[in-house]
């Protein structure tokens, strides 16, 4: 109990302090749930604070905290001219499991002001990201830090160089492990005219081992219309991968005067020593703001097959993009997945939101995630969600066991806000929740209030 109000006195300090900067904006919300007979009163509340700075400034920041006494989430940003300091951090307690994670990073990031021409540092940042969790039988803890330069050699030439360290500790009763690794990355690009190529090298150091990769890229206009490209990914722990790829820009087959960009078909070879496949792809854009494309391949050695669609476009406010492919081999389960995402930042629609279903055989799983709403007038509609779902079933498909039950782990959380006054809104909600496959499900109804600055 002294931890819980610790947390509440911490939160509704900081908002205090947050809510008197001079000309910020945003708004502070406060929301009393429907308990269960084992939860205490302050399981109950949920706070709420958006910060977000005058546009006119030349610093800007934006803060969003939320505590409950399960879950505390902030996330930070602050700028000041060509600097950039970003910060989140996450804490969430399963009291069923007795459990906690935390998770935090901290990220700094640069961009200088560049000379017309001639070598120059483009780029800097640094981060650090923390994650650990502890449980009645075990704890972990996750340190990672890294930098991350970014060059420009000349007009045609540039680079990169990254470095980054983890330090990974568990501890399970008496046994207990630490580990290091290190990693170091870089890349250099040319590009000139429509010409362009990439070498991206990385070493990881780890357990006494050294493990190394390579890719190389590049990709030439052979044509007006006509273009090759190739890959190459050369890797210490697996078989070497090439690809060559044609494009062509079939826009002129709709008609004389078809602008570029129309109507493109493409063939892919793709060897990974001894399997190789095929795909054949084509795309097009048929009326202003959509854009539709297909592909099929191939692999001769396995039978197998991949059937891939995509449309993205834009819907008044919304733009939105869809993906679904179907893959199927002999003597395997056919695997169906399909995903989709909306998003708005144009009045009276806000936020943006993905969703996404996957099938094999009687295996199914899905997620949704995002925050979405519709706000005119007075009225403000809008929902949070952060859910993932599953039903585990038999791959094979000589079996007939039917898919388990579905598990929805997770929240989703419905708001409906009218405004009373100027810069007070009543709220209403309805909340699902479940944090663990060990934990019973909640449907939660709570009421509070809003106040907007």
């Amino acid at each position: 109990m002294d931890k819980q109000r610790r947390t509440w006195r911490a939160a509704i300090y900081c908002s205090a302090i947050m809510s008197s900067v001079a000309g910020a904006s945003g708004e502070v919300q406060i929301r009393y749930y429907s308990v269960s007979a084992a939860q205490s009163f302050l399981d109950a509340f949920s706070v709420q604070l958006k910060l977000q700075s005058p546009s006119s400034q030349t610093n800007s920041y934006a803060v969003d905290l939320s505590v409950e006494t399960p879950l505390q989430s902030l996330t930070g940003r602050y700028t000041s001219g060509r600097h950039t300091v970003q910060v989140q951090a996450r804490r969430q307690v399963d009291f069923v499991q007795k459990s906690a994670n935390l998770s935090g990073n901290l990220n700094y990031s640069y961009s200088p002001v560049l000379e017309a021409s001639g070598l120059a540092l483009s780029s800097f940042s640094a981060f650090y990201a923390y994650n650990g969790s502890q449980s009645p039988t075990q704890a972990t803890t996750v340190h990672t830090g890294g930098l991350n330069f970014g060059v420009r050699i000349s007009d045609a030439l540039s680079g990169s160089l990254s470095g980054s360290g983890t330090l990974f500790d568990i501890k399970a009763g008496t046994f207990s492990s630490n580990q290091t690794s290190l990693m170091a990355s870089g890349s250099l690009n040319y590009r000139k005219s429509s010409t362009t190529a990439s070498i991206n090298p990385s070493f990881t150091f780890a357990d006494g081992k050294t493990r190394w990769n390579v890719g190389l890229n590049a990709r030439a206009a052979l044509t007006g219309d006509l273009a090759l490209s190739g890959y190459t990914n050369l890797s210490s722990s697996s078989p070497a991968t090439t690809t060559a790829d044609l494009d062509y820009d079939a826009s002129k087959l709709l008609g004389q005067g078809t602008p570029k960009g129309k109507l493109s078909v493409g063939a892919a070879v793709t060897l990974t020593s001894p399997v190789f496949t095929v795909t054949g792809r084509v795309r097009t854009a048929p009326i202003p703001n959509l854009t539709l494309g297909g592909s099929v391949g191939y692999t001769p050695s396995t039978s197998a097959l991949t059937y891939s669609a995509d449309a993205s476009g834009k819907l008044g406010p919304m733009y939105l993009s869809a993906n679904t492919s179907l893959s199927t081999a002999p003597e395997t389960a056919a695997a169906f997945s399909v995903s989709t995402s909306i998003s708005a930042q144009a009045q009276p629609v806000y936020g943006s939101v993905s969703l996404g279903y996957r099938r094999q055989g009687e295996s199914q799983s899905g997620y949704a995630s995002g925050t979405f709403g519709y706000r005119q007038g007075s009225l403000d509609l809008g929902t949070t969600l952060a859910l993932n779902a599953f039903s585990q079933g038999n791959l094979n498909t000589g079996t007939s066991s039917a898919a388990g039950a579905w598990q929805i782990l997770g929240t989703a959380d419905f708001t409906a806000a009218y405004a009373v006054l100027k810069n007070i809104d009543v709220t209403g909600s309805v909340r699902y929740e479940q944090a663990s496959t060990a934990s019973s499900n909640h449907l939660r109804y709570g009421a509070g209030l809003r106040y907007r600055f």
